[in-house]
């Protein structure tokens, strides 16, 4: 299970909630490498929706860490990993 870098009541906050439609942005990912795996979820066992590559930029709307990365929910059902070196987040 993946575990939540901000805690449940200040990502509702900044986030909106629990519904997708629901969450407002709270920062921007840029992609700083290619063939990045945009995943179902925020972890390797997820199955990868396709890639995405340098110089790409999504806006993120919730942030948890599982598995030695920092995952990046771009969309429904869109993450994408850092690993420290892979992209750079911009907190808004």
């Amino acid at each position: 299970m993946a575990e939540k870098i901000l805690k449940d009541e200040e990502l509702n906050e900044v986030a909106g909630g629990a519904g997708n439609s629901g969450y407002k942005v709270i920062g921007t990912a840029k992609v700083v490498t290619n063939n990045l795996n945009v995943r179902y979820g925020p972890s390797t066992d997820y199955g990868c929706k396709c890639q995405t590559n340098y110089p790409a930029q999504y806006d993120v709307y919730e942030v948890v860490q599982n598995q030695g990365y920092i995952w990046y929910k771009i969309a429904y059902e869109q993450w994408i990993a850092n690993d420290g070196t892979w992209v750079e987040f911009t907190a808004k």
